[in-house]
């Protein structure tokens, strides 16, 4: 009759060998330890009281085990504290204009990110090395503020480029963009208060299709579609101390897939059209 397992070792049978039950057995025995430098700077030229340009430029570092405080032995995994750190670099440039009378804050930015030093396969001999790098670059456009004393406005929008530059492709069709990232998402929001205290408000959402991880699954999809989502709200205070709201969700009941997993097999369904009403209580 074979011992009891302990508890631990990974998915090392041999870690538990001549160990008692319950004893615990680490699946890494390793440290790594390192002075990492991270820095920002940024310059911002008041170009006339309506107009603001900006500039700004960040590095970063993870380090092995940086993502979940743990390490890892298998050199396939960015957590091996043999690796070194992935290195992030963040540049941004953009400009802001107050409009209506600086009741509006219009803000436009250009934006690359690249992630480098992730851990890859070389196809020629089968080892793992440091060689790996995405990158993440686009534009954002934003509006926030009032039109008028009772109409308010939240507006947004991103494109997102995001693509292996370095590297084995990562999604099922085999191309260079990264997985389960939209191209575009936009998103808005407006109220307005009407005469008789009644504020009612509405607002879209978009985000664009999403690409799966790689797998040996056949026949399942390889993305997924874009959707748009609509919302709704009303809000009437009954007296000074209490608001009475509805808000509607998906209001024309869109029917979207909001995640794949990656082999396309399963799939997170969005939420259908949903009511909530409440009761807001402020002294």
């Amino acid at each position: 009759e074979s011992p009891p397992a302990c508890t631990g070792g990974g998915r090392d049978p041999a870690a538990c060998a001549g160990q008692a039950v319950g004893t615990v057995v680490p699946s890494v025995d390793t440290d790594s330890s390192d002075t990492l430098f991270n820095w920002k700077a940024g310059v911002l030229h008041k170009t006339t009281p309506w107009l603001n340009l900006y500039a700004d430029y960040a590095v970063s570092h993870q380090p092995p085990g940086g993502e979940n405080l743990q390490l890892s032995d298998s050199e396939r995994s960015a957590d091996n504290a043999n690796y070194d750190p992935q290195k992030a670099r963040t540049a941004e440039v953009g400009a802001k204009w107050k409009l209506a009378h600086n009741q509006l804050l219009l803000t436009t930015a250009l934006y690359r990110t690249e992630v480098s030093d992730l851990v890859e396969q070389d196809p020629t001999d089968g080892n793992y090395y440091q060689t790996g790098e995405k990158r993440v670059q686009g534009v954002e456009v934003s509006v926030v503020g009032n039109i008028t004393p009772n109409w308010n406005l939240s507006a947004g929008y991103t494109t997102m480029n995001a693509t292996v530059e370095e590297g084995a492709a990562q999604s099922q069709d085999g191309g260079s963009r990264l997985t389960y990232t939209p191209e575009h998402a936009f998103t808005s929001w407006t109220t307005y208060r009407l005469p008789f205290d009644l504020t009612v408000g509405a607002g879209a959402r978009y985000t664009g299709g999403l690409k799966r991880g790689r797998d040996g699954a056949v026949g399942t999809p390889d993305h997924t579609e874009g959707y748009w989502v609509a919302d709704a709200m009303a809000r009437y205070p009954l007296n000074r101390n209490v608001d009475l709201q509805l808000n509607v969700y998906n209001l024309f009941d869109e029917e979207y897939v909001a995640a794949i997993n990656k082999s396309g097999y399963r799939y997170t369904p969005g939420t259908p059209r949903t009511a909530l009403l409440s009761v807001n209580i402020h002294y």
